[in-house]
């Protein structure tokens, strides 16, 4: 997975969420994405092991 690639949450209280990754910090595993809540996009913060890149469809 890379910057701007669109990436699928795949548990938490985002599971199911997809956005554009923003940067990646491979040192900590953690992944920064944004997704919409409520209509608002909202960044948040996940673990890399809790995401996936999504399937282009």
């Amino acid at each position: 997975m890379r910057e701007g690639d669109t990436a699928l949450i795949l548990d938490g209280p985002f599971a199911d969420f997809t956005g554009p990754v923003r940067s990646i910090d491979h040192e900590r595993g953690r992944v920064r994405l944004v997704v919409l809540v409520f209509g608002d996009e909202t960044v948040i913060d996940v673990g890399l092991s809790s995401v996936e890149k999504a399937s282009e469809s």
